[in-house]
Order: C-alpha cells, then sequence, then structure tokens
C-alpha cells in the first residue's frame, strides 16, 4: 500500500490522469443514462386474458377464470396465479419463480390454457402474452364542449402525431368504447323480400371482406391483384348487395335493414368539469427516456391548445414531478454538502485543505456513474434515494485523511513524508467504517420479491460511491495535498485566524478535555447514558407516542371518491350520485377560495369516471 501511495506522491501526473479520468467519463457516462421513474426490471409474469361478452363477473369467473386457474395448477416455475374477473372479461396473471424461463413457462401456459375444452360457447379466444416493462409517463386529457364522435377522431388524431414522434412509441386512448354497427331487419320486411337473416348475414359477411386475387407478371412489373370491399362506414355497408334479381335489379342491404353505427353498449364514460374528456396514456417502454417522454408530450400539448378552440388538453397525472423534485433535493444537498465541507473545514484547517476534500463528493459520483452506465442502471427514484442518502457520507474519510495529513504536517513533518504516513495510517480504520457500511447494504443485491428488483439499485448506489471515496482518500487526495499550496506555511497569520485559533484552543481544552476526563474517570456514565435512552425511545414507541409505518404518509394532489353500488343499478343511478357530489366539491372550493388571502382556487378540476370502477378525481 505504501508504495502505491508513494507512486501517486511522486508522480503527480499519473494523479491527475486518474482524476480526470474518472471525471471526464463519468460525465460521458451520466450523459448517457437514462430517467426512468421506477427501475427497468425483466417481466417475470405471463398474462391471459379472455373475452366473453355480455357476462357478468360472476359469470366470468365460474366459467373462465376458475377454469383457467385450475389448468394453470402444478405447472413448473409457478409462483402463484391472481385473477380479476369483471364485466365481459377476465384476467388471469401468472407470477413465476426467480429464475424461471420465461420462453419455457409461456408455452407451458399456452399449452394448459388450450386443453381447457369446457369455456362457455360465446367466449372468445384467450389472448396470452408475457409482461414487459411498460411505465406510466404522464396522461393528457382531451375534453370540451363537443360529442364523443368529434372527440375520438380528435384523440386518435392527436395520438397519431404523437407516435410519429421518435421519443413516444406507447399511446392508449382511454374512456372511448368501441365503434359498432347494428343492422336491424324487421319480420315484414323479410316475408316482404323473401328473405332470411342467414341470408342477411352471408352476404354482409362475404362481401364485407378484402380480399387477395394472387398477381399476374407481365414484361415490366409484377401486378398485385387485390379486392377492397370492408366498409368502415354506415353508406359503405348499405350498398352491400343481398340478391340479385331475374330483371337485373339488385336487392341492397339498405332496402331491407336499418343501419344504425354505435357506440359499444358499455357504462365507462369519463368527465372533466362536466365535460365529456378521453385520456391518452402515454407510457416509457424499455430503452426509452421518461424526461424526454414528458417534455415532447408537453411541448405537443401546448401545440394542441394553440391551433384548436373546441377541445383543450391537459396533464394529468405527470409522474416526472417527484423524479425532477428529487434530482433538485440531490443537486441542494450536495451542494450545501460542500459548502458544509468547505467553510468547517477552512474554519478549523485551511480553505485550501477543505476545497480538496470537497472533491470526494463528485469523484465518488462520478466513478459510480461509469459502472452504472455499463449495468444498465436508470436516474429512478430508487436510484436517486440511494445517491441522497449517500451524498452525506462521501467525505467523511477524506476529511479523517486530509486531518491527518495536515495534523503530521503540523508535527513538523515535510509535507511529502505527511502525505504518506497520514495516509497510511488511516488506511485500516477508514476501510473498515466504509466497508462495514458496504457490508450492511449487500443483503439488498439477494432480496426475492417485487422490492428485491427494485431496491438493488440502490445499494449499488450507495456501495460504489462509498467504493470510489475510498479511492480518491486514498491515491488522490494525498498526491493533491502534497503538490498544492493546502500544507505550505502561510506567509503571515492575520488577526482573524489568530482569533479562530484561540476559540479552537478554548473549546479543545477548557470544554472538552475536562469533559472527557470525567468520562473516563468515570465510566458507568458512558455505559448507562446510552441504555437509558434506548430504554427511553422502546418506551416512547411502545406507548405510542411515536408512530411506526413502513412508508410516510404523504399528501396528494389528488383526493379520489370511490362509489360502489349495489349490482344491478342503472348508469343514470351512478352518474347522478357522482354530479351531486361533484356539485359539493365546487361549494367546498368556494367557501375554501373566500378563506384564501391570494383568492385562489383550491380545487383545480374534477374528474368523474363512470364504469365498472366509478371515481371522482379532484
Amino acid at each position: 500500500m505504501r508504495k502505491i501511495i508513494s507512486f501517486y506522491i511522486k508522480y503527480p501526473v499519473w494523479t491527475s490522469v486518474l482524476f480526470f479520468s474518472v471525471m471526464g467519463f463519468g460525465l460521458i457516462a451520466l450523459g448517457q443514462i437514462r430517467y426512468s421513474f421506477f427501475p427497468e426490471i425483466e417481466p417475470d409474469t405471463i398474462t391471459v386474458q379472455v373475452a366473453y361478452p355480455g357476462a357478468s363477473p360472476e359469470e366470468v369467473a365460474e366459467g373462465v377464470v376458475l377454469k383457467i386457474e385450475e389448468a394453470l395448477d402444478g405447472l413448473e416455475g409457478v409462483d402463484r396465479t391472481t385473477s380479476v374477473s369483471q364485466e365481459n372479461s377476465g384476467i388471469v396473471t401468472v407470477e413465476l419463480l426467480k429464475g424461471t424461463d420465461l420462453d419455457d413457462a409461456l408455452a407451458d401456459v399456452k399449452n394448459a390454457v388450450d386443453r381447457i375444452s369446457s369455456f362457455p360457447v360465446d367466449v372468445e379466444n384467450p389472448v396470452i402474452y408475457e409482461g414487459s416493462f411498460r411505465e406510466r409517463a404522464l396522461s393528457v386529457l382531451l375534453y370540451g364542449e363537443t360529442d364523443l364522435y368529434n372527440l375520438k377522431y380528435i384523440a386518435e388524431d392527436f395520438r397519431d402525431e404523437m407516435l410519429a414522434t421518435d421519443n413516444i412509441s406507447q399511446v392508449s386512448i382511454e374512456g372511448i368504447p368501441d365503434l359498432e354497427f347494428s343492422i336491424e331487419v324487421s319480420d315484414s320486411d323479410l316475408r316482404r323480400y323473401q328473405l332470411t337473416f342467414d341470408e342477411i348475414s352471408n352476404a354482409v359477411a362475404q362481401a364485407n371482406v378484402n380480399l387477395s386475387g394472387g398477381k399476374f407478371d407481365t414484361s415490366d412489373e409484377e401486378i398485385l391483384i387485390r379486392a377492397w370491399g370492408r366498409g368502415y362506414y354506415v353508406d359503405e355497408l348499405a350498398d352491400i348487395p343481398v340478391r340479385g334479381n331475374a330483371d337485373g335489379t339488385v336487392l341492397r342491404l339498405k332496402d331491407v335493414a336499418t343501419i344504425n353505427e354505435q357506440w359499444e353498449d358499455t357504462p365507462d364514460k369519463q368527465y372533466y368539469n362536466g365535460r365529456a374528456a378521453v385520456i391518452l396514456n402515454i407510457d416509457q417502454a424499455e430503452d426509452e427516456d421518461i424526461i424526454a417522454i414528458a417534455e415532447l408530450a408537453k411541448e405537443m400539448v401546448t401545440e394542441f391548445n394553440e391551433s384548436h378552440d373546441v377541445v383543450e388538453a391537459l396533464v394529468i397525472d405527470d409522474r416526472t414531478v417527484p423524479l425532477k423534485q428529487r434530482v433538485e433535493l440531490l443537486v441542494k444537498n450536495g451542494v450545501i454538502g460542500l459548502a458544509l465541507v468547505i467553510l468547517a473545514l477552512g474554519f478549523f484547517l485551511r480553505l485550501r485543505l477543505s476545497w480538496w476534500v470537497a472533491v470526494s463528493i463528485p469523484f465518488s459520483f462520478a466513478g459510480m456513474f461509469i459502472l452504472a452506465a455499463f449495468q444498465g442502471l436508470t436516474i429512478n427514484v430508487i436510484s436517486l434515494f440511494g445517491m441522497i442518502l449517500v451524498v452525506g457520507i462521501l467525505v467523511d474519510d477524506a476529511i479523517v485523511v486530509g486531518e491527518n495529513i495536515f495534523s503530521k504536517h503540523e508535527a513538523g513533518e515535510n509535507r511529502f513524508k505527511a502525505a504518506v504516513d497520514g495516509t497510511l495510517q488511516m488506511v485500516a480504520p477508514v476501510s473498515t467504517a466504509v466497508l462495514t457500511t458496504v457490508i450492511a447494504f449487500l443483503p439488498f443485491f439477494f432480496l426475492d420479491g417485487m422490492l428485491g428488483k427494485f431496491i438493488w439499485q440502490m445499494a449499488f448506489v450507495v456501495i460504489f460511491s462509498l467504493l470510489f471515496s475510498l479511492v480518491e482518500a486514498f491515491f488522490v487526495l494525498p498526491s493533491h495535498l502534497a503538490h498544492s499550496k493546502a500544507l505550505m506555511p502561510d506567509a503571515r497569520s492575520s488577526k482573524f485566524r489568530d482569533r479562530i485559533e484561540s476559540i479552537i484552543t478554548f473549546i479543545t481544552h477548557r470544554m472538552y478535555a475536562p469533559s472527557l476526563r470525567y468520562a473516563l474517570k468515570h465510566k458507568w456514565v458512558t455505559v448507562v447514558t446510552p441504555i437509558a435512552f434506548v430504554m427511553l425511545t422502546i418506551g416512547l414507541l411502545g406507548g405510542g407516542l411515536i408512530g411506526f409505518t413502513f412508508f410516510p404518509y404523504i399528501d396528494h394532489d389528488t383526493v379520489p371518491i370511490n362509489v360502489s353500488l349495489v349490482p344491478g343499478r342503472q348508469e343514470a343511478d351512478t352518474d347522478s350520485l357522482l354530479a351531486s357530489f361533484e356539485e359539493s366539491i365546487w361549494v367546498v372550493n368556494e367557501r375554501l377560495k373566500s378563506e384564501r388571502p391570494d383568492g385562489k382556487d383550491v380545487v383545480v378540476g374534477i374528474k368523474r369516471n363512470i364504469g365498472s370502477n366509478s371515481f371522482g378525481e379532484s
């Protein structure tokens, strides 16, 4: 160890190479690291989704979900299955054991579901797919004084514009039921034209298709033949021929039936401040940056509002807000930590020495960013928590080593010998102190479950930041102190510095020394006092004066109001009840608004959702 430390002190150019290499590559790695709200994890779930039109949740559970769960029972690699039964569909989620091959498990689940032969007649084919990383970036709410048809087309156009960009690849529309066509034929018309339902059904099925007619080659080109017959509007379906008569006339669908374009009969509806609304959910996929997605989406929302008058776009559920807040907190803590280190060490030792000690913070983070980039980590709420946690202890080892080098120099050693001896004397205690913290965070790499998939990134940040702080304290800092003016004697001593030295001497010899002598003489005090505080803390916890919770309760910006009515109640009853809540909320807003000095609204908006999970949000 002495040879390595002496080498870096003797040849400071290598210290500069090490320092600037870590800082430079760290900045490059930081520019390559993406942002996400939660860590990007490998999927370990398989989803089985089955549509059962017209069925109640009880029928879905009995006829579909329970049969799938029974078929999956005992499959190798399956940890547990969870299911959701709702109107018209059911979902079964299969969670796999750690280390299970996803492709093999997917094939086993498909085979098990395919063997089920007792599904009800109206059940559609099950859709089976593996889980993939999807994280909500934000949602865009479109609302205005217009009908749902116009809102649908505007939302679809806006979605297509977003998907045409480079940064956004996942946009889904929520709040719009599917369009469907109903063909209604009366008994009198059937008898009048001597038709049957099967004839009309077959005519529509045969005509409303796109068919490929093959191809033929010419001397210059290859020509593909394709018949486009599928209709997407009522007018196109109305001209479908049902029967050709002997006199050459054609009986068309519009002659015998009434064709209507209508929404699917589902109770799902959404409103914002009493007006029809549609939500565009914008997700982050793997290898995408949530910050870039959010910024682009907000720019497009601004452009949308500038070009539309009737419909307005509003950003809601922006996940980047807490992410940016944690980044700001990390930067704030880092700046405060640097300032405190410089001021404190400058007060007790020298300002130049405190500067080189404070460099440990950016150096440690730069080294950690290099390894994080290779590991594929993202800047998320978990990794940021680790950075916020460790930023306050990164300079501890550098402070100890720097102070010991300074004390050796004050004792009469030249700055080169003081740098070597002072560092070597602190290698064992400083390494022990840092490695105990490292060992404390190592178990996070071996946790199972969903928490284990996330929390290891916090441990990664803490451990490697601390290890790079050791590199800075043992190799970079001693060389900087030995070759800088930090250890050179001052040309003259100012009155201000003499005053500081007198204060330090008074605190050391008049306050700290007597207290230390008393504690050494009365050893029972140093034993009883900590025990008393531990017992007092246990008593406060046991008495309920200090609460305990796994996660703290944090006030949110939204207040959900969930309403569950007795099954079978009409949609109008739910809508009327939620509308009465909405009126009451606005009354409360007016009262709170009058009590505010600035007179601003407390309630920004109310989102009302009617469906299988109806709720209001303000």
